[in-house]
Parts: structure tokens; C-alpha cells; sequence
């Protein structure tokens, strides 16, 4: 409750989260993932939840977040969705469907466009 109030963020004690975490603005943003990969970045307004209410926190009702993935501003991941690494969310995009590795998610409801990752050489 204390994070809430100070920080306008709502995070359920059982999300497991990976190092890196960046949450740049924190107003209004509700993590209640299964879990959040390494080197996230959450933009302010975020839901990641159940698509009913769950006071028991079940796992099996809420979104994965990968590692190195984006969350715009606004956006919502609601359901057993599974977010793979690198994948970015566009801003107040509804995510009701997967997202594959270095996809992009825009749109009401987000449709999944592919891109191609780039050669780290």
C-alpha cells in the first residue's frame, strides 16, 4: 500500500522480477505479472494483469514478460499472455495475444507486427 501512495504503483508481493528493472515514471502502473524478465523498461499507466479478478494471485491467469522488453505508456497486457524477449509494446496498445521475440504490439486491440533482430556484431 506504502507504494501506492508514495510512488502510484501498485506491485503484487508474488511477481517475480528479474535485475534491471526501469520504471521512469510510476503513476498509475500495475504490475501483477507471474513475472518480469531481466532489463525491462515499464512506461508510466502500465497494466499487466488478469482478465478477472484473482485475490488468490494465480499464475496461471497472468502475462510473462521476457527479457530487454518495452512497455509503452498506457499500455495493457491482461491474460496469460506471454511477452518474448526484446519484443516492444506500443503506447496504450491491448495486448491480448502473444508476442513473439523482436515483435512489435500496437493498436487497439495490438496486433503483432514481426521484425527482424539486428546483428549484434
Amino acid at each position: 500500500m506504502l507504494n501506492v501512495v508514495l510512488f502510484g504503483i501498485e506491485v503484487s508481493p508474488k511477481v517475480k522480477i528479474g535485475g534491471g528493472l526501469f520504471l521512469p515514471h510510476t503513476v498509475g502502473t500495475v504490475l501483477g505479472a507471474e513475472s518480469i524478465g531481466e532489463n525491462v523498461t515499464i512506461m508510466q499507466g502500465v497494466t499487466l494483469g488478469a482478465k478477472e479478478p484473482d485475490m488468490q494471485f494465480m499464475p496461471s491467469t497472468r502475462p510473462i514478460i521476457g527479457n530487454n522488453v518495452l512497455i509503452g505508456a498506457g499500455a495493457k497486457v491482461i491474460g496469460r499472455i506471454k511477452v518474448e524477449d526484446f519484443a516492444k509494446i506500443g503506447a496504450n496498445a491491448v495486448v491480448v495475444k502473444d508476442v513473439p521475440a523482436y515483435a512489435v504490439a500496437i493498436g487497439v486491440p495490438a496486433r503483432v507486427l514481426i521484425r527482424q533482430p539486428r546483428n549484434e556484431a
